[in-house]
């Protein structure tokens, strides 16, 4: 696990705003702070202003020590900045509490997964909270999003946390080669999804004019002290010449072993003269 999280660093270091995925929950947009006065410009020339939109939420309920009695809901918040040509530009969180049956919850620290540090949620740290409240947003992130986390403590010093968001999938490996019919590459991808670390496989083509590829099978796996455990995905249903620029994926969850790992994404496929290629793109450590 000691190289996926280094590649996931190093890859999250080395990129700006990036797109969100496939896996945003639609939000209702909210309209951004009105501009200040501006000259005039003509109808054609005019932008709209950003607008902040829903990305993911987060709830948990949490009970006391029966297991029973409970202590209320925290939920986690997150949204993204996005102007009217669909660019992501930022990103902001913030932390809502509901609390039940008299236990208190106070927010104490939040921060970006993309190597940021800690920052506070009130700044000289916030009261304990008995009733409904929601913290202000927290100031714009305009890094790569990574997951959002916001941590905290209950009345009796028991601690909580959470994670919403997810960051964008970064290439940690990649291996290409150009043949006759055109140039074939599998990358090796990682991202956060919230707390959880995931991975996958892409395969892509560009074809050269004439040329084609039959794509077969992608897989995302690791080899773990030994053991391999992959996720594989048939493409060759049916089999398809791709004469045009192609893509597909797979992924999975990351295991979080120790020991010494390889983690590897792979692409097998035919050529126009029926023979096979495997390509592989791997990290280790």
């Amino acid at each position: 696990m000691r190289a996926f999280t280094k590649a996931l660093v190093s890859a999250g270091a080395a990129v700006g705003i990036a797109a969100t995925g496939n896996l945003a929950i639609t939000g209702t947009a909210m309209a951004a702070a009105s501009p200040g006065p501006r000259s005039a410009v003509a109808p054609s020339d005019a932008s709209a202003a950003p607008t902040w939109q829903a990305m993911d939420t987060v709830c948990k309920t949490y009970t006391a020590l029966d297991g029973v009695t409970s202590r209320g809901e925290i939920c986690a918040e997150v949204q993204k900045r996005v102007t009217d040509t669909g660019s992501v530009t930022g990103y902001r969180g913030r932390v809502v509490l509901s609390p039940l049956n008299g236990y208190e919850m106070k927010p104490t620290t939040y921060h970006w997964n993309t190597g940021a540090g800690l920052s506070e949620v009130c700044a000289g740290g916030c009261a304990p909270q008995a009733g409904a409240w929601t913290s202000a947003w927290s100031p714009v992130h305009t890094a790569s999003s990574g997951p959002y986390k916001v941590q905290g403590e209950f009345g009796d010093g028991s601690l909580w946390d959470l994670h919403a968001s997810w960051g964008a999938w970064q290439t940690a490996d990649q291996t290409c080669l150009t043949y006759t019919a055109g140039k074939v590459c599998v990358r090796y991808e990682v991202r956060s999804y919230r707390d959880t670390p995931q991975e996958r496989s892409r395969l892509t083509y560009t074809p050269v004019k004439g040329g084609y590829i039959i794509p077969i099978s992608i897989a995302v796996g690791s080899k773990i002290d030994g053991s391999t455990t992959d996720t594989t995905r048939n493409l060759c249903q049916p089999c398809t010449k791709r004469t045009t620029s192609y893509s597909a994926t797979v992924s999975r969850d990351t295991p979080n072993p120790a020991g010494t790992n390889e983690y590897y994404a792979t692409a097998r496929f035919e050529h126009p003269n029926g023979k096979t290629s495997t390509l592989k793109a791997a990290i280790t450590g």
